[in-house]
């Protein structure tokens, strides 16, 4: 279905027209004058066209000049080809205020951050001219990293993307001018790890390199002269290590691991010293940083460093948005289990879990920051929200289980589709909205405005609009599959949690999980998720 508002004088288009599929030959003429294409061999062709016949993400959009084709913030996990037509990618300080970054012409590509490093979109996207774009998901990326040249291209891409944005966003680089930025590029190397407990650097060998955490979390920890070992911090996107060993002693002083899925940017020693001579600014930031550490060290004792540690190998410091439950508040009255039932049909909480000092830390969605279930989807139907919010797109989902499966915290519970589609129906009668079935998903925003309180309770329903979507048709040949998955998606499209909402002593409650560790300053704080916006925890 296809909605679309105004913003100012932009008009803002979700779900916008879809081009039908043209024929793969046809495609294929288009497609193979673009430099990442030019060079597939006859079996790489033959495999791209086939997926884009089979899957329904590889898809042509069309656009009309002025329309926004997605918004700065927005998770939109497709690398997008300009097959005609222009876009402008635009930097918004606000309504009023915006700068054009750059003007992208047929042929270009842009959305690598997102389709290879599953960030949000970093700028508006907005079509100059009627233009026609062609998205390829992450998950059918492989199609195209089959190709070696078409591989390269993505990846110098991404580098270049992923420094300047960097560089851009962290204190250590303030003051140090593009043209520079640009010189620093191509010394960069992009390094990524998959699991947990990789070690990085290694405590008393000699320093080569500064890295920066692009994404994800590293461990930082210390062998003591007594034998000792002890957990000092977790390192999240933004942040740096190995700055001691280039400035102090020479040597590390500390080791760093992997705390997950991680990304990191590498700056080799002497290139990173050059731009400290240069920029003295840089030099001064990065040893205020080592300052900080000394002290952050003198406040982690063994006991809190027994809880980090604990902490990471249970996966807690990778939630960005923990349900923890205060056991000192705690009644076991299971008021938030009930309400859970009572507003999706089938409670998606289930109180018992791990006990982290006095956190019941249970089983529910962590919205995590690198979500291994988004990562499993074949279709792509695992989304986030431009809040960090993970839901299910459910018109695109199959049924398959994989992310069930690929939930390292089994969060996610597959039903039967008559079960589910039950809750469904309950939640859709609740909010007097014949449209909010499959796909459901509404963040609070898009509908409090019109007195949720009283669709939520059945009364003063809201009168339908002329400009109000209509519901999507179900014809006898769509494949309904014979079970769906669901999890906890912090009351989408409800003013609150109700498993917040219904505690009666205040027990319950949605945290970064830094503030667990607030007093150490050993977890930065700065979680990227929150409940959509008009909703109140």
């Amino acid at each position: 279905m296809t909605h679309a508002t105004t913003q100012g004088s932009l008009k803002v288009v979700s779900n916008p027209p879809v081009s039908e599929k043209i024929p793969p030959w046809l495609l294929w003429q288009r497609l193979n004058r673009l430099e990442i294409f030019e060079s597939f061999s006859e079996d790489q062709r033959d495999a791209f066209l086939k997926a884009y016949e089979n899957e329904p993400g590889i898809r042509l959009r069309a656009f009309k000049a002025g329309d926004v084709i997605c918004r700065k913030g927005e998770y939109e996990l497709d690398l997008c080809v300009i097959l005609s037509g222009a876009v402008n990618l635009i930097d918004r300080y606000g309504e009023a205020d915006q700068e054009l970054v750059v003007a992208l012409e047929a042929g270009n590509i842009y959305g690598e951050l997102g389709v290879m490093g599953g960030l949000p979109r970093t700028l508006d996207v907005i079509a100059r001219e009627n233009s026609e774009i062609f998205y390829i998901p992450r998950h059918a990326l492989k199609y195209l990293e089959l190709n070696s040249h078409a591989r390269q291209i993505l990846a110098d891409r991404y580098r270049e993307r992923a420094v300047r944005v960097t560089v851009a966003d962290i204190e250590l680089f303030h003051g140090v001018p593009s043209s520079c930025v640009d010189d620093l590029i191509p010394k960069c190397e992009i390094l990524r790890y998959e699991l947990r407990g990789i070690p990085l650097v290694t405590q008393g060998e000699p320093g080569d390199a500064l890295y920066i955490v692009r994404d994800g979390f590293v461990q930082v920890t210390r062998e003591e002269p007594d034998g000792s070992h002890r957990v000092l911090a977790y390192l999240r996107s933004g942040e740096f290590f190995g700055e001691m060993a280039l400035f102090e002693t020479g040597i590390r002083w500390a080791s760093v691991l992997t705390a997950g899925k991680c990304e990191l940017i590498k700056i080799g020693r002497d290139d990173f010293l050059d731009l400290c001579r240069q920029y003295p600014q840089v030099e001064a930031s990065a040893r205020r940083v080592i300052q900080q550490r000394f002290e952050q060290e003198r406040t982690v004792t063994p006991e809190i460093s027994e809880l980090l540690e604990r902490s990471g190998q249970l996966g807690v410091i990778q939630a960005d948005a923990l349900l923890v439950m205060d056991l000192d508040l705690c009644i076991k009255c299971d008021e938030c289990v009930k309400a859970c039932e009572s507003l999706h049909g089938e409670s998606r909480l289930i109180r018992n879990g791990i006990q982290l000092g006095k956190y019941l830390v249970p089983s529910a969605c962590r919205h995590c920051d690198d979500p291994k279930c988004m990562n499993s989807c074949p279709t792509g139907a695992i989304k986030r929200r431009p809040e960090g919010e993970i839901y299910f797109q459910y018109d695109m989902c199959i049924g398959c289980g994989n992310c069930a499966i690929a939930c390292p915290y089994d969060n996610i519970a597959m039903i039967d589709t008559p079960t589910f589609d039950k809750a469904q129906a309950r939640k859709s009668h609740a909010m007097n909205d014949s449209t909010f079935f499959r796909p459901y998903p509404v963040a609070s925003h898009d509908v409090a405005e019109d007195g949720l309180w009283k669709r939520l309770f059945n009364f003063g329903g809201r009168q339908s609009r002329p400009d109000d979507p209509a519901p999507a048709p179900v014809h006898d040949y769509e494949h309904i599959p014979a079970a769906f998955p669901i999890k906890c998606d912090l009351c989408d499209g409800l003013p609150f949690m109700g498993c917040v909402h219904n505690c009666p002593t205040g027990a319950a409650i949605r945290i970064d999980p830094a503030k667990l560790f607030a007093e150490t300053g050993a977890v930065s704080a700065g979680s990227r998720v929150r409940k959509a916006r008009g909703g109140s925890d």
